[in-house]
C-alpha cells in the first residue's frame, strides 16, 4: 500500500480502493487462479465511488488497486481524476498490459503520483510463464512509452515503481531485474514476497522462511542491493525471516481497504472477493471469512469508522504501538519486554495466520 506520513487534521493515511476484481491474466501465485470458481469478478461502480469520494478529504492517499486489474474499470481515469481533486496524493498498482500510449498519456496529464508495475522476472521466458497471459516484452515497451511521454511533458509523475514478486521460479533474476528497472527509466523497485497463499502449491513457491525452515535466499537480495546502489536504482526487497510486527506494513492504525462491492476492510488479505477462502500459513491450511467492518453502499464512511467493530480492531494495534513509542522515546531497556507485551497485547484473530504480521 502507498504509505506517507499524515497531514494534520488527516484522519486516515491511505484509502485503498480495489476499482476492479477482474483480471485476464493466469498468473500461478495468484488467489484468484486458485479460487477461479468462487471468484466474485466485477469492477466497482462509479455511484459507489462517489459515496467513498465524499470523504476523500479524511486521507492524504488514495490507492486504486485491490485483486484484480485496475485499468479493466472503465472508469478508472474518472476515478483518479476525482481523487486527485481532492488534493489526495493517488496511484495504483497494474500488469501493465493495458497500459498503451493513449492511457499513459491521460495518467500524466491528471497527474497520477505513482504507478506500480508488476513484473515476474528480468527475462521473457520466467515472467510469461508466471504471469499467465502477459508479455515481458510488451509490457517494457509500454512502460518506455510512458517514461518517454513523461519526459516530454517536462514531468517527473507518475513516478515509475517496478514491483517483483519473490518466487522460488524467479529470485535469481533480481538483479537483473533491478538493472531492467534502471534500464527502462523506472523510478524503483520494490522486491515483495508471497504474503497469501490460497493453495499448498502456492505456499511452496514462497521464497522466505518460517520458524524452523533454513533461509537460502538472500544472496540474491544483496546482489540486487548491489546492483541498485551502483546504477543509482531506488530498491526495496522485504524481510526472507519471519518476526511478528508491533503494527504490520498494511497499517491498520492509519489505513483502511475498500473492495470492490464496498466492503470496507483493515487491508487486502482479510477482504478477499471470496466469501469463505483457504489461506496457507507455513504449510498449514486455515479457513477464512471474509472480514470488514461495515458495507459504503449502505453506510458511509465515517459511520463506519465509529463502530465498536473498528474501534476494537484498531485498539489492539493502538495498545502495541503505544508501548513501542514509550520504549523508544523513554526507556530503550523496556524493549527487553517486547516478547512480553506482544504476547499480552496479541494480534486480532485473523491476522495471526498471516505473514504481513510476521513482517514479511
Amino acid at each position: 500500500m502507498f504509505s506517507v506520513p499524515k497531514r494534520k487534521g488527516k484522519l486516515l493515511g491511505c484509502i485503498q480502493i480495489e476499482v476492479s476484481s477482474r483480471c485476464f491474466l493466469s498468473c500461478t501465485m495468484c488467489p484468484r487462479t486458485a479460487l477461479a470458481g468462487e471468484w466474485m469478478s466485477s469492477d466497482m461502480p462509479l455511484d459507489v465511488f462517489r459515496r467513498i469520494s465524499e470523504h476523500f478529504h479524511l486521507a492524504e492517499v488514495i490507492y486504486l488497486s485491490g485483486w484484480g486489474e485496475p485499468l479493466l474499470n472503465p472508469n478508472i481515469l474518472r476515478m483518479a481524476r476525482m481523487a486527485k481533486r481532492a488534493d489526495c496524493l493517488v496511484g495504483f498498482t497494474t500488469n501493465g498490459v493495458l497500459l498503451d500510449e493513449r492511457t499513459s498519456q491521460e495518467l500524466i496529464q491528471l497527474g497520477l503520483d505513482v504507478i506500480g508495475i508488476s513484473i515476474a522476472g528480468a527475462t521473457r521466458r520466467t515472467h510469461n510463464s508466471i504471469r499467465v497471459g502477459s508479455d515481458l516484452g510488451r509490457i517494457m515497451g509500454n512502460v518506455k512509452d510512458l517514461i518517454s511521454l513523461r519526459r516530454r511533458a517536462g514531468s517527473e509523475e507518475p513516478k515509475v515503481i517496478f514491483l517483483m514478486l519473490l518466487l522460488k521460479q524467479n529470485i535469481h533474476e533480481l538483479p537483473a531485474a533491478v538493472e531492467l528497472a534502471a534500464e527502462v527509466g523506472a523510478d524503483g523497485l520494490v522486491a515483495t514476497n508471497l504474503s497469501y497463499a490460497a493453495s499448498q502449491a502456492q505456499d511452496d513457491m514462497r521464497t522466505f522462511s518460517c520458524p524452523g525452515e533454513e533461509c537460502r535466499t538472500t544472496g540474491y537480495i544483496e546482489e540486487a542491493e548491489e546492483v541498485a546502489r551502483d546504477l543509482g536504482l531506488a530498491f526495496k526487497a522485504y524481510p526472507q525471516e519471519m518476526e511478528e510486527a508491533v503494527v504490520c506494513d498494511e497499517d491498520p492504525l492509519n489505513n483502511i481497504y475498500i473492495s470492490f462491492d464496498g466492503r470496507v476492510a483493515p487491508c487486502v488479505y482479510l477482504n478477499l472477493p471470496v466469501e469463505e477462502f483457504p489461506r496457507f500459513f507455513c504449510g498449514k491450511k486455515h479457513l477464512m471469512k471474509r472480514f470488514y467492518f461495515g458495507d459504503i453502499r449502505e453506510e458511509d464512511l465515517p459511520a463506519v469508522l465509529e463502530k465498536k467493530a473498528y474501534k476494537d480492531f484498531r485498539g489492539s494495534f493502538l495498545r502495541r504501538a503505544a508501548f513501542l513509542r514509550e520504549a523508544l522515546t523513554f526507556d530503550l531497556r523496556a524493549l527487553r519486554d517486547l516478547r512480553r507485551i506482544l504476547e499480552e497485547n496479541p494480534l486480532p484473530d485473523p491476522c495471526r495466520t498471516c505473514y504481513k504480521a510476521y513482517g514479511i
